[in-house]
């Protein structure tokens, strides 16, 4: 393996990487990935509004192991990545997102913090894991119940996502996916959509969308959190909270990569992609590409360019949760940094998840007083 391939995200310094590769491979082909990779802002955006660099499905393995729900359910979120089935699946998730009320996310917080014991406490399994789906549940009205059985049981049902699953991950889904399948249809039915097909299109949505916000939530939530602490000392009004959270999206994003198939030929920058070939798409490289961002690896919450980040991707597929991802963020460090007079990170290691795409911290713990 060469050295620009990212294997872990452990004792890396994969800002050194993107940096290099933004300055003298920008595009080209990676034999050890066997796909095309681009990490420049104009390259990664050319390719994300290109209509004929499709999602690519799942090759999934161990799929016989799966109950029919979890089939059905990796079926409908596999095929609708594209073209008219995309058209659609975006339209229920919009019409999803238009049902949920205003909440209060400091009121969940301080729910999720008075179950911990001590000042100090792991952040990502209190808060993280939980907080973004809970904003979800809590704005479409499920009740306490439901809530608790999703929070509780949501780290099986993503694995449903992976390509390649044991059988013990297999059992892990079987376990718990028909009864997220209820929960989600129970409640589509109350908002009144009755047809068969329409039924299976949206709730196979709404699961879609507590599994997208699962690990893109705790992420953006860590990584906000870690930034936090430097301007905590401060006292930050919401607006200059809600930059930080910006810029933190474009300079240490939870999403790093995203992949595409071309399924006809594409002409970037003279580099000829043909019809069939993979295509990796590194946003957290363009993100720091110094022709778009001044002083790209300076955290900058004053950039007046942030906003440009690809964090959310661009285009057809660029997420809907956006916004309600940044308020979240930000209402979740305002209520920390107005109720706690000291905000700290004892010194540890820390350690990330064995996912490549995603750059996810398993463990950070933290000290509130």
């Amino acid at each position: 393996m060469n050295s620009n391939t990212i294997l872990n995200w452990d004792n890396t310094d994969h800002k050194e990487i993107y940096i290099r590769q933004l300055n003298n491979n920008p595009l080209y082909w990676n034999e050890d990935l066997n796909c095309w990779v681009t990490y420049s802002y104009n390259f990664c955006k050319a390719i994300l509004l290109n209509n004929d660099a499709q999602i690519p499905g799942l090759a999934l393995e161990n799929d016989s192991l799966l109950n029919d729900k979890a089939k059905l359910l990796i079926k409908k979120l596999t095929r609708l990545s594209n073209n008219e089935q995309h058209h659609d699946a975006r339209q229920a998730a919009l019409l999803i997102y238009q049902n949920m009320k205003p909440l209060s996310v400091s009121k969940l917080l301080e729910n999720l913090l008075s179950k911990v014991n001590t000042n100090e406490f792991d952040w990502v399994a209190t808060v993280c894991k939980q907080l973004p789906v809970l904003v979800i549940l809590k704005g479409l009205g499920f009740d306490d119940d439901d809530c608790a059985f999703v929070t509780d049981n949501i780290s099986s049902l993503v694995k449903i996502m992976s390509p390649n699953k044991t059988e013990s991950v297999a059992i892990a889904i079987n376990r718990v996916v028909n009864e997220f399948y209820a929960i989600s249809e129970k409640y589509i039915h109350s908002v009144n959509k009755d047809e068969e097909e329409v039924t299976e299109l949206f709730v196979c949505n709404l699961i879609g969308l507590f599994i997208q916000c699962y690990d893109a939530g705790r992420g953006i939530l860590t990584n906000t959190l870690l930034n936090l602490v430097h301007y905590h000392n401060q006292k930050p009004h919401l607006a200059d909270i809600k930059k930080m959270v910006i810029e933190t999206l474009r300079f240490d994003p939870p999403v790093h990569s995203t992949r595409r198939i071309a399924v006809k030929d594409i002409l970037i920058n003279g580099q000829h992609i043909k019809t069939g070939q993979s295509i990796l798409i590194v946003m957290a490289a363009a993100n720091l590409d110094q022709s778009i961002f001044k002083d790209p690896e300076l955290h900058n919450p004053a950039r007046n360019n942030n906003d440009q980040h690809l964090t959310f991707g661009i285009g057809a597929h660029n997420c809907l949760a956006k916004h309600l991802t940044i308020d979240m963020a930000a209402e979740t460090c305002s209520f920390l940094s107005e109720k706690y007079g000291r905000i700290s990170i004892p010194h540890q290691e820390l350690k990330y998840e064995p996912q490549l795409n995603v750059r996810l911290i398993k463990e950070l713990m933290l000290n509130l007083s």
